[in-house]
């Protein structure tokens, strides 16, 4: 119902939290349209909630930033009924944004988290920590830019001491470990925060997720989580680079400011071309896909031509590094290939150069190259064949290495895989030049495939099999959208006519479901699987549920005592992200 709040009239609710409503209102005297953030009734005699509510306007108030939101006006903490009146933002926050387009272009995280470490060094320059930097606390506006709001646990401190201390607060997810071990944080803890924004920007996922609220607090404090790159990566190296300084576990090791990593963010844009980052971003937000496909376009060109240019200069790791990225964005491309072969013939030349003492030597090692020019080893041992260009180097190590139960799994699968696809014959059939077919028989079939370290490829009608020379090769399996545990295989592929079948099974990750809605804390949950298969649990907990399949729906139902059972069907994805499923339990009629 429409009401009025003082000067205030109320027209919609366009928000809601845990400690207010957020209300589209209009403000009659000055007749402009403004947000109207009210303390909810049950809080209005709570002395935390309403400190929490006067922290929020007297911080901000201190703050003008065009990438802050704007505080109006405060009711005061005498008034009847708090609230905060401020700049009305035309949203959608940033995590409903980033989920509805998934990945953002590199550059574009990159321009939204120059915006965000302007505003928290403006904040940082009065003596604020924000504390609670996550996607949810950002907005866009306008279509044209985002900014921070949602300063409610805020912590004003001496410019000169510039440390904060006491009780924990903050969102799991994106607090800095010292926040999270005794609530100690400073301006390094924002920087954090802000590494977890543009993390979930660049790989649509946030990098610290767990099984439950221990599991996920363990990770966090011992600073593992998934490498962008692996994620996504099409991140590229520089970006990634930026990530994980921002991440690191010791604040000693982050970026000592939002300044400094906002210079870091410039620099990483400016080698790709875009010198003003707030038009980059605005002419993205109104049009998200066109840009998309024009920032696709301009990278690929610019990251070959830096690559180019790093090979002419003999800088390897940086041309890879280009190169790789390139290659992320459009696999197969043919030019940024044959760089990458240069660069692999110019490393083995220095191997060669560098090995050599004497002119003798390398008359000699001529001589014996003229002699073997035309022959090929009979199998290749795992590693890059001869004659080939060289991989790189990063490509290489996010591969080669296995988990530690990978030798066991092939040791168990390989003689049985190698005898049935021997000739029947009894004869060796030898294929031409020591090479043979290996098809994929990857379960389930939505995987990408990365060999002997090169780049991952899709599996599919363009990339079902590969001609390999005989001999071991190492195969890794990658589940698409991080549905499955990844797979290394190492196997032995033996001489012979007939195509070599890999198959190969990869294990679902489990789903996870966080049930939300007012219930007794003694409340059971059990969700039934298709099979009849059956999860138990308690509200307010992130349920694991075991997958034997990509997705399921699942039968949920929530007991406790006095109240009416509730029943509801919820669809599952394996290893997709948390799924909240909201209920409502019903209190039973007494009997007279």
């Amino acid at each position: 119902m429409l009401r009025k709040l003082e000067k205030y009239e109320v027209l919609d609710e366009i928000g809601h939290g845990g400690m207010a409503t957020v209300y589209r209102a209009r403000d009659s005297s000055l007749d402009r349209f403004v947000a109207l953030k009210v303390l909810h009734p049950h809080l209005q005699r709570t002395s935390e909630a309403r400190a929490r509510f006067a922290r929020e306007a007297k911080s901000v108030a201190r703050l003008r930033h065009p990438h802050i939101l704007e505080i109006y006006d405060y009711s005061g903490e005498a008034s009847d009924e708090t609230y905060i009146a401020a700049e009305l933002l035309t949203g959608p926050t940033l995590k409903d944004f980033v989920l509805k387009h998934k990945e953002l272009p590199p550059e574009i995280a990159a321009c939204i988290a120059m915006q965000l470490a302007d505003a928290l060094g403006e904040a940082h320059a009065k003596g604020i920590i924000h504390r609670d930097v996550k996607p949810e606390n950002v907005l866009t506006h306008e279509d044209r830019c985002v900014k921070l709001t949602d300063f409610g646990i805020a912590h004003m401190v001496d410019t000169h001491a510039f440390t904060a201390t006491g009780q924990i607060l903050g969102s799991p997810g994106h607090m800095a470990p010292e926040q999270v071990e005794g609530g100690t944080c400073d301006a390094r803890s924002d920087v954090f925060s802000l590494g977890t924004v543009l993390y979930f920007c660049s790989t649509g996922r946030l990098p610290f997720v767990g099984r439950n609220p221990h599991h996920l607090l363990k990770l966090l404090l011992g600073g593992e989580y998934p490498d962008p790159l692996r994620v996504h990566p099409e991140v590229g190296a520089d970006l990634a680079a930026i990530m994980h300084k921002a991440l690191s576990r010791d604040p000693a090791d982050r970026y000592q400011s939002a300044a400094e990593m906002a210079a870091s963010l410039r620099e990483f844009l400016a080698q790709m071309g875009i010198e003003d980052s707030d038009e980059t971003l605005a002419r993205y937000l109104k049009a998200p896909a066109a840009v998309t496909a024009e920032l696709r376009e301009s990278s690929l060109r610019r990251l070959i031509a830096l690559g180019a240019e790093a090979s002419r200069s003999g800088d390897v790791p940086k041309a890879q590094a280009a190169l790789s990225r390139a290659l992320a964005i459009d696999d197969g491309n043919e030019e940024a290939l044959a760089l990458l072969g240069s660069l692999g013939r110019r490393r083995r030349r220095g191997a060669v150069i560098a090995a050599t003492v004497s002119a003798a030597a390398i008359l000699g090692l001529a001589a014996w190259g003229l002699s073997q020019w035309s022959k090929e080893p009979a199998f290749e041992v795992l590693g890059q064949p001869a004659n080939e260009p060289a991989l790189p180097d990063d490509a290489k190590a996010s591969t080669a290495v296995e988990p530690p139960d990978a030798p066991a799994v092939a040791a168990e699968t390989e003689a049985k895989e190698e005898a049935s696809n021997q000739p029947s014959d009894g004869l060796e059939e030898t294929s031409a030049n020591g090479r043979r077919w290996v098809v994929f028989r990857p379960t389930p079939p939505n995987v990408s495939i990365s060999v002997d370290g090169g780049p991952p490829k899709a599996y599919g009608p363009g990339f079902q099999k590969i001609r390999l020379k005989t001999g071991v090769h190492t195969f890794r399996f990658v589940g698409a959208e991080e549905c499955c545990e990844d797979r290394v295989v190492r196997r032995r592929i033996p001489p012979g006519s007939r195509d070599y079948e890999l198959a190969v099974e990869l294990q679902y990750k489990p789903a996870r479901l966080y049930l939300k809605g007012p219930a007794p804390v003694d409340a059971s949950v059990r969700i039934t699987l298709p099979g009849n298969r059956r999860v138990s649990g308690r509200i307010r907990e992130i349920l694991s549920i075991p997958m034997r399949s990509l997705s399921a729906s699942a039968q949920v139902e929530v007991r406790a005592p006095g109240y009416r059972p509730h029943k509801s069907v919820v669809s599952l994805r394996a290893g997709g992200d948390l799924t909240e499923h909201s209920f409502s339990l019903e209190r039973e009629q007494e009997t007279p």
